[in-house]
């Protein structure tokens, strides 16, 4: 199958996304967005981003990522958001569909399923007339992972887990482990939670990696970095970014 994903908001300065404190939609989703991505490929499915670099406009951000899929004639469109709300006790999954008896409600279910399964609250799949479910030619889900204002739901959240549950709701359960091996660090440098340049990354979020070895699995390996989960531990992340430029990673 042919899977178009739509990494919410990521368009910036037009489109960035809701924000909670250090919580940031645009950070979430591309991490989810990413290993999904991968997962999928490793898995044996076409896979590939609809997320546009720049546009004139929140509107004309969605109308990109719609059309682009529409001219790659994927067979699925997955758009992946955070939620956010004024009243911090609403929290939970949900995800949308266009038309509610269409094709793309039983692929939502399915997703849905799979990450309720994970602790979070079920939302249900609901309709919304959002463009980006709109104007696809294919069966289109917008999945809202969890809510980013609500304290239980940012404890329970982690991307791995996240992008695991959606694509074993979009192709099955399949065992997904990684590659095993050894981050090998040849310059000093960070382990980030996304693959953004550093300096447009909170500092907090940053943490400082010094030459050497470190033993961990390979996740993803795109945009230049490698998303890796290291045996050590780093920070209160699972998921780590590392600019390739600065380090290799080498399977067992």
């Amino acid at each position: 199958m042919y899977f178009g994903i739509d990494i919410g908001h990521n368009c910036p300065p037009r489109d960035i996304g809701a924000v909670s404190g250090k919580h940031r939609e645009d950070v979430y989703a591309k991490q989810v967005g990413e290993l999904v991505i991968n997962k999928l490929k490793r898995r044996g499915h076409l896979a590939v981003s609809v997320t546009p670099t720049t546009a004139s406009s929140v509107s004309n951000s969605l109308i990109k990522r719609a059309r682009r899929a529409n001219w790659l004639r994927v067979d699925y469109f997955v758009s992946i958001h955070f939620n956010a709300a004024g009243n911090r006790s609403a929290g939970g999954s949900e995800i949308y569909v266009y038309n509610y008896h269409s094709s793309a409600r039983s692929l939502a279910q399915a997703v849905l399923d799979k990450i309720v399964a994970l602790g979070f609250r079920n939302r249900k799949v609901k309709t919304a007339n959002f463009a980006v479910l709109k104007y696809t030619n294919m069966p289109a889900i917008l999945i809202e992972c969890c809510f980013l204002t609500n304290y239980e739901d940012m404890k329970l959240f982690d991307a791995e887990q996240m992008a695991t549950a959606i694509v074993n709701g979009l192709v099955g359960e399949e065992e997904e482990e990684g590659i095993s091996g050894v981050l090998r660090v040849n310059i000093n440098t960070f382990a980030k939670p996304s693959a953004e340049q550093s300096n447009k990354i909170n500092r907090q979020e940053l943490y400082s990696l010094e030459v050497g070895e470190y033993k961990g699995k390979l996740l993803a390996d795109e945009e230049a970095h490698y998303a890796v989960e290291l045996e050590q531990e780093i920070g209160d992340r699972k998921i780590h970014y590392v600019y390739s430029g600065h380090a290799e990673f080498i399977s067992e």
